[in-house]
């Protein structure tokens, strides 16, 4: 059985995706055209909750990969770009953007173009960084990546995870959600 789904898709209870922004702010949200998107969430427009979990956490016999290939190509790209290689940080990050669905083992692809933008050390840890949220999605990595790129305490939702739902509304003496 997967986890993830049990815990996630199948009761609402702990945490859905409210957007297809991934949890990223505006300035680095995926583009609409990035099929990583649809990979991970799914939008319903019969249902309350509108944006759905998909990809590993789909259906409760769904495998969940122990590491994705992306994965190690990000971090290549990060080890580049914490060395000052600049070219050879963005040529990683562009095996990442360019990756179709069909050429990922487990469909997982940007099919977008290659990076266009601003050529500093700064940009390109930040442009991993945003690549890794959407490659690595509800991969648990977030936190630790947020702390490594030293992202502003103001994008994280929590650092602990909130009470359910279902043991709020049954049990009046819940603490309250741990702070930020």
């Amino acid at each position: 059985m997967n986890p993830i789904w049990e815990t996630a898709t199948s009761t609402n209870n702990v945490y859905q995706p409210i957007d297809s922004t991934m949890g990223l702010p505006p300035a680095i949200a995926p583009s609409l055209t990035d099929k990583r998107v649809p990979f991970y969430i799914t939008v319903n427009t019969t249902s309350a909750q509108r944006f759905r979990i998909n990809g590993f956490g789909g259906t409760s016999a769904s495998a969940w990969p122990i590491y994705l290939p992306g994965e190690m190509t990000l971090i290549k790209a990060e080890a580049a770009a914490r060395q000052n290689q600049i070219p050879a940080a963005i040529a990683f990050l562009n095996q990442i953007l360019i990756k179709k669905p069909v050429d990922d083992p487990f469909g997982v692809g940007a099919d977008q173009p290659v990076y266009a933008g601003v050529v500093t050390q700064a940009a390109i840890l930040e442009q991993i960084y945003r690549n890794r949220s959407i490659e690595l999605y509800m991969s648990g990595l977030r936190i630790q990546d947020q702390r490594r790129f030293n992202r502003p305490t103001a994008e994280r939702k929590r650092n602990y995870m909130p009470y359910p739902f279902v043991e709020r509304d049954n049990n009046p003496n819940t603490p309250a959600d741990p702070p930020n």
